[in-house]
């Protein structure tokens, strides 16, 4: 009897979906061999990428947006730095195409 209570508990909850939660859009670009982390069109400087990483670090979702032709390495770069701080919430999604 307390599983199938406990499975008709559980069920009722997956009816409506979450809302998004509101993160925030980092791109991640690499010029002349340095990568570069872009917040609403500022490059942010160590002290500013930690202080928003200890923001993601709390649950605020961030997005990793990177160019059709973003390096590779500095992706990973920007994703284990982001890592070491406790970020745990990291969305990637598809790359935009180049543009013609």
């Amino acid at each position: 009897m307390i599983p199938a209570t406990l499975a008709a508990i559980l069920l009722a909850g997956q009816g409506t979906p979450a809302p998004p939660a509101e993160g925030n859009d980092i791109v991640v670009t690499a010029v002349r061999n340095r990568c570069s982390v872009r917040l609403a069109d500022k490059v942010l400087s160590s002290p500013d990428f930690d202080a928003h990483a200890a923001e993601w670090a709390r649950g605020r979702p961030v997005r990793v947006t990177a160019p059709a032709d973003a390096d590779v390495k500095c992706l990973t770069k920007i994703a284990m730095r982001l890592a070491r701080h406790g970020v745990t919430r990291i969305e990637f999604p598809e790359p935009k195409p180049p543009a013609p």
